[in-house]
Formats: C-alpha cells, sequence, structure tokens
C-alpha cells in the first residue's frame, strides 16, 4: 500500500518570491531614468530675410505725448487740444502703424485726458500706451 501522507506533503505548490526582484527592477528602471540624458533633434536653418519685414519695422515709429497741468507736447513740438486731432490725423495717414504713447503728470484733471484720448480715438489710433508719474512721490 502507498503513503497517502507522503504523497500530500510532495503535492504542495511550489512558489518563487518575486518581492524583492520587482525592487531591484524599479531601482534600475530609476536610475536609468534619471541617469539618461534626452536630446533634442534638431536642425541648424539658415532662413532667408524677408524685405518686406525690415521696411515695415522701419515704418513702425512711436510718437511722445507728454501732457502736464499747462500744456501739451507732441514729440517736443507744443501744440493745443485744437490742433492735436488734425495733427494726428496727419501722421496716421502717413503712418498706419503710428504708435502713441501718451505721458501724464499726476496734477492732469481726468477730463482732459479724457478730451485728449477722444482726439486720439478720433484720428484714428488705436495703438496707445499710457505712461504716468509714480504715486509714490
Amino acid at each position: 500500500m502507498v503513503n497517502l501522507e507522503f504523497l500530500k506533503h510532495s503535492e504542495e505548490e511550489l512558489s518563487i518570491n518575486i518581492t524583492s526582484m520587482i525592487d531591484v527592477i524599479f531601482i534600475l528602471l530609476i536610475f536609468f531614468m534619471v541617469s539618461t540624458q534626452f536630446k533634442k533633434a534638431s536642425l541648424p536653418l539658415d532662413l532667408p530675410r524677408s524685405e518686406e519685414t525690415a521696411e515695415s519695422e522701419q515704418q513702425d515709429s512711436t510718437k511722445v505725448l507728454a501732457v502736464n497741468a499747462n500744456q501739451m507736447e507732441l514729440d517736443g513740438k507744443i501744440v493745443s487740444l485744437e490742433e492735436l486731432e488734425p495733427i494726428l490725423e496727419k501722421m496716421y495717414s502717413e503712418n498706419q502703424n503710428l504708435a502713441l504713447s501718451l505721458e501724464c503728470e499726476r496734477t492732469v484733471e481726468f477730463e482732459r485726458i479724457v478730451q485728449i484720448l477722444t482726439k486720439i480715438q478720433n484720428a484714428g489710433i488705436s495703438r496707445i500706451g499710457i505712461v504716468h508719474d509714480s504715486i509714490e512721490d
């Protein structure tokens, strides 16, 4: 007769513990990810320059309108509120890329600034930068 007790012990399932192997694999993966250098594939290109962009950059001009409590100066020339709109219309018709920098002192009344902005808008200029004195004075 065959010993059944012996067969039960021999039929136990054999297994390999792979927990430590998984740890080693993750450590190697992290090492290779950190130590690898990624390079961007690029080609040096020497593109030709367009003549139109050079001309448009030259035509792009900025005028300065300085306003204080007593007077206005457009690029160093004193102008009145009535003269401002026709002068700006003429400048804008000569150069559609005209930009205007409006420099105001703190002493200028808000109503006057609104009048000046209205004249600038009526002249067709939409590129306006407003600069003011610092409040810390």
